[in-house]
């Protein structure tokens, strides 16, 4: 087994749904893609006497894997696999040859997942040191199949392949809503899928305590309204996850997000005199803080984590540790004495105190911790893995300490999000991506920015603009305290407007700025996601300022890390936050979107190519389906036929095409505004049965629009193609609006389905000037753009997408 891989690599041949034709690179419909590829010419049949051969090593895993296997080729061709197991290895179509046993009976981050697949015209040959290595091949194989009308096959390739981190989870939150075990397996298979191996339970948090524990039966039984899992239920879900090469962590959560606690068992939080804890049903940050000073508090985790420990075999516990509200402690006489006396840094020191003894306690069982960005703190060993929410700055600043990091800072698939953003995410910190220093010759402004949010204040910032003696210019913004960030500029006029994109630590950004005498005007916005949220400010240095200097950053430099450094990143997770799904809507939220993720995890750091991933992540958006069993197609066309009273869906679903949830976190602020007071059903009552609950998280059909709109005007096929996108939203629309109107679920949506309508009307008349080859008038396009402001709004937690397209048609058709 070669353990030094070939670059990334591939013969110019393309493979589509029926042929084998020219093209560049990573055109093979596989993610993650492997490191090395080589793809030759010919195709290897796949029949119904496909068999099987395991040679070299043998187990039970590599036993149950050659029946998934037989099983999803059997779904993905319908062929009836009558004699599927080879007594030889000359007679088999596939021969899984595995070296030898695992390292290590318990899988840990020093596992061999590499596996080399050859294809010929005979054999199909899947060889690995290790069972981990056949079980991430075996998905690669089960990608390759194909079908024409002459039947199924696999081209011919020879792949090469290892993973990049070590560690590619998924944090998965059963504890806001619970979510059956059935659903979970079935994430655990798509997961398997994707090539990932860790799967990050979070059982634990305000809302309810999902585990069984024996110890303190009020935990599962005051908070969790009869939904949790059994220890057998646990052990089972292990088993299965182990199976498919995949460890299993939980999260028990301290010293905050601890309201489930405190209303089982009020003595052992901060506050002072008698306490009493309602069950807490909203989402957000909550007062009830464990007591550290507290012996019992020791006591109750002694014999919590005696449980989970028979239940879970991994090295890892997840402490949590995130968003401490630190008032009861503050508020707290005896804990302050105690701070003190004890010559404790603070707050902070005090939760630092709390987990040292936590990880003392968890060493004697055999267990390391792990826990989220608050946890890291001066006084705590580096033996500890940080898994940082807050973004490069946070996991970067943690490896030049010495500590060992895992990034889920934009993986939050709970939120929509272009899954663009997510893929261009990379776990390694990069250090600083632009030139901010002024050089003879050039000239710059800064401007002051702010804008709104749904929840808490504003956000502010600064935009700095240099341009050089050319007149090329480079942009960067200082934001929110983070570290300062290139801008990559997409037009700018200096003193007249400004378009340019970055991705924050939690989302896409883009500033659309129209300036007037040094201040941005009213209609400037920036697009979070794809929600445009207003923003204001002025120029408030520039070279035309006398004295005037570029402003410092306010939050520092990227983190650029050295090679012995870099070595402590040790990947990256996606977080799957519960508050806005169920059992129906989950698997919306995290498919087809993880094979990106999983791809920036697994695949080499070179590739990025955007147009590539999309077109790779649209077929693995119905092969999850048909080969993996995933349900998100499926439970998107129940929710569709419930808004539809059990009618005709097609033209629902084909109006779901276009539209897209607002993304970010604006649903969770809409959801909060909604009431009067605010916050009455930014909770666990609130429904999940919106139409943004049941459509894809990005539309697919709006991106290929964005791509018409930039060539329409020059090639007239495209022009039909994008003509046709829009005569199809207007006509689903129109007959969306009818079911909308005839449903409370989506009486809120009528408003959506019409905006469309608007837009597409409109966008066909200057469509239908050009198929005449008519130049549309300045006014026309002033009336377009105006329509597309009016509807770019949120309604009932969407947006109307092909505002998109339409407005990058207008600036094609003004340039």
């Amino acid at each position: 087994m070669k353990k030094t891989l070939l670059t990334l690599s591939i013969s110019s041949f393309l493979f589509s749904a029926s042929s084998l034709a020219s093209a560049p690179n990573t055109d093979l419909n596989l993610m993650p893609y492997p490191q090395s590829v080589e793809l030759n010419s010919g195709q290897l049949e796949i029949t119904s006497d496909f068999s099987i051969y395991i040679d070299g090593y043998k187990s039970e895993r590599i036993q149950q894997l050659a029946l998934r296997i037989i099983q999803r080729v059997e779904a993905q061709t319908g062929l009836p696999l009558l004699t599927p197991f080879a007594s030889s290895k000359k007679e088999a179509t596939l021969i899984i040859d595995v070296s030898k046993a695992a390292k290590n009976k318990i899988q840990d981050n020093d596992i061999d997942e590499s596996y080399e697949l050859t294809i010929n015209k005979k054999q199909i040959i899947l060889e690995s040191d290790r069972p981990y290595g056949a079980l991430r091949g075996a998905e690669t194989f089960l990608q390759l199949i194909n079908t024409s009308k002459a039947g199924y096959f696999v081209p011919q390739v020879n792949i090469e392949d290892e993973p990049r981190f070590p560690w590619r989870g998924a944090s998965f939150d059963s504890s806001r809503h619970f979510v059956t075990v059935d659903t979970i397996k079935r994430q655990i298979d798509g997961f398997a899928s994707a090539k990932m191996n860790v799967f990050h339970w979070h059982l634990w948090d305000d809302q309810a305590i999902r585990i069984q524990i024996e110890s303190y039966p009020k935990l599962w039984e005051k908070t969790a309204d009869g939904d949790f899992y059994t220890k057998e239920e646990i052990k089972d879900v292990v088993e299965y996850a182990r199976l498919r090469g995949i460890r299993v962590i939980p999260e028990i959560s301290l010293p905050g997000h601890a309201s489930a606690v405190a209303h089982a068992y009020p003595e052992l939080m901060s506050g002072e005199g008698e306490q009493s804890y309602d069950q807490q049903r909203a989402w957000g940050v909550f007062v009830p803080l464990m007591n550290p000073i507290n012996p019992e508090l020791y006591v109750f985790f002694d014999k919590v984590f005696s449980e989970v420990t028979e239940l879970f075999p991994d090295e890892y516990i997840h402490i949590g540790g995130d968003e401490p509200n630190y008032q009861q402690w503050t508020d707290n006489k005896e804990i302050q004495v105690f701070i003190a006396e004890n010559n404790i840094d603070g707050n902070r020191g005090l939760q630092s105190y709390l987990n040292a003894r936590i990880e003392k306690m968890l060493n004697k069982k055999g267990k390391k911790i792990m826990g989220w960005d608050e946890i890291w703190h001066k006084d705590l060993p580096t033996s500890i893995v940080i898994q940082s929410w807050r973004g490069h700055d946070s996991i970067g600043r943690a490896a030049k300490e010495g500590y060992a990091g895992l990034l889920s800072t934009g993986f939050y698939l709970d939120q929509p999000q272009p899954t663009s953003y997510h893929y261009r995410n990379d776990p390694m910190p990069k250090g600083p991506q632009v030139d901010d220093q002024l050089h003879s010759g050039e000239t710059f402004e800064t401007y002051t920015w702010q804008k709104p949010r749904g929840k808490g204040g504003p956000r502010k910032g600064t935009l700095t603009i240099i341009t050089d003696k050319n007149g090329d210019a480079r942009a960067f913004t200082d934001y929110n305290g983070k570290s300062r960030a290139k801008v990559d500029i997409m037009e700018y006029t200096k003193g007249e407007s400004f378009r340019g994109h970055f991705d924050n630590f939690m989302s896409y950004t883009e500033f659309n700025l129209i300036f007037n005498n040094g201040n941005i005007k009213e209609e400037s916005y920036q697009l979070v996601g794809n929600v445009r949220w207003p923003t204001t400010g002025e120029m408030t240095a520039s070279s035309s300022i006398k004295n005037s200097v570029i402003p410092a950053p306010n939050g520092g430099y990227p983190v650029a890390l050295n090679k012995d450094e870099e070595k402590l990143i040790l990947g990256g997770e996606a977080a799957i936050w519960a508050e806005n799904y169920d059992d129906l809507t989950v698997e919306g939220r995290i498919w087809p979107r993880t094979y990106a993720v999983a791809e920036r995890l697994w695949s080499a750091e070179e590739l990025t190519d955007e147009d590539s991933m999309y077109q790779r992540l649209q077929a693995m958006d119905s092969w999850a389906t048909i080969s993996v069993g995933l349900q998100h197609q499926t439970n998107s066309y129940k929710q569709y036929l419930r808004i539809a009273n059990g009618g005709d869906v097609s033209a629902l679903m084909s109006f779901a095409n276009y539209a897209e949830p607002a993304q970010y976190y604006a649903r969770n602020w809409a959801k909060y505004n909604s009431t009067d007071p605010k916050g009455e059903l930014y909770n666990q009552y609130e429904r999940l049965n919106r139409f943004a609950d049941a459509v894809p998280v990005e539309s697919f059909a709006v991106l290929e629009m964005m791509k018409l709109a930039k060539t329409a005007i020059n090639d007239q096929s495209d022009l039909k193609a994008l003509q046709k996108h829009y005569q199809t939203v207007l006509e689903s629309a129109q007959k969306s609006e009818v079911m909308f109107k005839n449903n409370v679920s989506s009486l809120d949506t009528v408003l959506l389905a019409q905006k469309h309508v608007e837009v597409a009307k409109a966008t066909l008349a200057v469509i239908n000037e050009l198929e005449k080859g008519q130049q549309p008038t300045s006014t026309q396009l002033d009336n377009l753009l105006s329509i597309t402001t009016n509807a770019s709004g949120m309604y009932d937690e969407m947006i109307v997408a092909i505002v998109r397209p339409t407005e990058e048609l207008v600036r094609q058709l003004r340039k």
